[in-house]
């Protein structure tokens, strides 16, 4: 018997599944870039929706909450958003729990809200409502699976979503010591300049604070802009005791022009240094006298109203006078 050595179209049969699994491979690399790249459009617009929409929750109005997700996220373009914008349909309102990161939709309205999660998706995985408006990416392999014979679709959908809760500021350039959350109400703030005081100014970030950067603090209150940072526990925050005359005109003209809120303020441990900056141990709300909130006539000059220190975050605050939304994490989507 004799062998056959003919291997003549060998090196044809090779080079065609070379080919095969190029293709493929670049077709993989394509379609892999190409669904990186309208994940990253879509991202930044439900990014900007989430913050535009939680921006809106303290006035507690359902059509504002929504129609500032549907403004800011359609100020970016990403796939077929002209046909598929973003609206009221991609909002759902969120509790977010900052101890655990945890984001709970169930029995959450408009009305106890403290987040809003926007979402470009095909399926919601809080509440399991069908959405159906992710983005429909187009796939270079498709071709390349049909003419093999296997019948596949020629998009996929690419979901994105983000979460943005609202976060309380401090209020006012006040700190207090522990001591003052269990005194009986009302107080009186800012009374004594005695260093054995337990109330006082507090400039956060800026160290020996005049009279004008304190004065400052308080004019910038009023529209939020530029005043009091978001800080949080642990923060060591610049205390300054002592009495500062000019200050009670800019405190009273800030109550005036935000009656009926209260203001975040920080606590600090019980027999502090006020010469030097103290950890924020906790938060406080107070709440100005809606009578007299501010005595400013004879030597006896102090801010007058409630403090609860019970249950005080800055994300459960529902009757401050500044707010910021931050983009925080959701567990369940992986985003």
């Amino acid at each position: 018997m004799k062998t056959v050595m003919n291997q003549r179209g060998s090196v044809f049969i090779f080079v065609t599944l070379m080919i095969v699994l190029l293709l493929v491979m670049v077709g993989m690399g394509l379609d892999t870039g190409h669904l990186a790249y309208i994940r990253s459009q879509g991202q930044p617009a439900v990014d900007a929706a989430a913050l535009a929409a939680t921006s809106a929750l303290p006035i507690r109005n359902d059509a504002a909450v929504k129609a500032r997700a549907g403004i800011f996220g359609g100020n970016n373009t990403y796939l077929n958003s002209n046909k598929n914008p973003i609206s009221g349909t991609n909002v759902t309102y969120a509790q977010y729990d900052p101890a655990t990161g945890n984001i709970t939709t169930a029995g959450v309205t408009v009305n106890n809200a403290n987040a809003v999660r926007v979402a470009l998706e095909t399926k919601n995985p809080h509440t399991g409502a069908a959405a159906n408006t992710s983005m429909a990416s187009p796939l270079f392999l498709t071709p390349l699976f049909n003419l093999m014979g296997i019948n596949v679709s020629n998009t996929t959908n690419v979901s994105v979503s983000a979460v943005a809760a609202i976060k309380g500021v401090p209020g006012i350039p006040v700190s207090i010591e522990e001591a003052r959350c269990t005194a009986t109400n009302p107080q009186k703030l800012l009374q004594s300049s005695s260093t054995n005081d337990n109330s006082g100014y507090t400039t956060y970030y800026i160290n020996n604070a005049s009279a004008s950067e304190i004065n400052a603090l308080i004019d910038a209150a009023r529209d939020c802009n530029g005043g009091m940072p978001p800080v949080d526990v642990g923060y060591c925050t610049q205390l300054n005791n002592g009495q500062i005359t000019s200050v009670y005109k800019s405190f009273e003209a800030l109550f005036k022009a935000t009656p009926g809120k209260c203001f975040m303020l920080p606590v600090v441990a019980d027999k502090s240094n006020w010469t030097q900056c103290q950890a924020i141990t906790k938060w406080a709300s107070f709440c100005p006298d809606k009578t007299t909130p501010v005595v400013q006539n004879g030597s006896d000059k102090y801010l007058f109203g409630d403090i609860s220190c019970t249950n005080v975050n800055p994300y459960n605050q529902d009757n401050l006078n500044c707010y910021v939304p931050t983009l925080v994490r959701d567990k369940k989507s992986g985003m």
